[in-house]
C-alpha cells in the first residue's frame, strides 16, 4: 500500500496520498516511513506547520538512508519556510553531521543562514557546494581559486597601494 502512496505523491496527487497515509498511520503508529510520506504530502499541500511533527517523528523513530537525508532537508526547509530559522539551522546542521557530502543540505542551510543575516557564511557555503557538485569544466578550471576566495570573501589584494 505504501508503494501506491509513493506513486500518488510522484503524480502530485497529494490529497489522495494523505487520506491513505492517515489510515496507514492509524494502523501502524510507529512506522517511520509512513510518518515521512505523510509529512511529505502535507508539505506539498503547503501545510508546513502540520508536516513538521511528522518529519520529526520519522527522524526520531530512526528513518534511514536516503529517506533520512530527505527528512532532514524537508524538515529544515519547512522550518525555514515558516520563519523558524534557528530550528531550521539546527535540523540542517544535524543532517550535515550525518551526511556531510549532501549538497542539498548545504544549500538549504546556506539559504537559512542568509535569513539569519549570516550572508558571508551562506555565500561561502554555496561556493563550496557548487565546486563540490558541479561537473562544469569552467568551475573545475577555477576550482582552487573559487575555494580560496570562498574562504576569504572580505579580503582585497591591491599591490599598487
Amino acid at each position: 500500500m505504501l508503494n501506491q502512496v509513493i506513486k500518488l505523491i510522484e503524480a502530485k496527487r497529494y490529497e489522495e496520498a494523505q487520506t491513505i497515509l492517515q489510515s496507514l498511520l492509524d494502523a501502524h503508529p510507529q512506522d517511520r516511513a509512513i510518518y515521512f510520506y505523510y509529512a511529505t504530502a502535507l508539505d506539498a499541500l503547503g501545510l508546513e506547520r502540520k508536516a513538521i511533527p511528522y518529519y520529526e517523528k520519522a527522524i526520531d523513530y530512526g528513518i534511514e538512508g536516503e529517506l533520512r537525508q530527505r527528512a532532514f532537508i524537508q524538515l529544515g526547509s519547512s522550518y525555514r519556510c515558516i520563519g523558524e530559522y534557528e530550528k531550521a539551522a539546527n535540523v540542517l546542521g544535524q543532517g550535515l553531521k550525518e551526511f556531510p557530502e549532501n549538497v542539498a543540505l548545504q544549500a538549504f542551510l546556506a539559504m537559512t543562514l542568509y535569513h539569519m543575516r549570516e550572508e558571508k557564511k551562506a555565500v561561502s557555503m554555496l561556493i563550496h557546494a557548487l565546486v563540490a557538485s558541479s561537473p562544469d569544466p569552467w568551475i573545475k578550471t577555477y576550482e582552487k581559486a573559487l575555494i580560496f576566495y570562498a574562504d576569504h570573501l572580505d579580503e582585497v589584494w591591491d599591490q599598487d597601494s
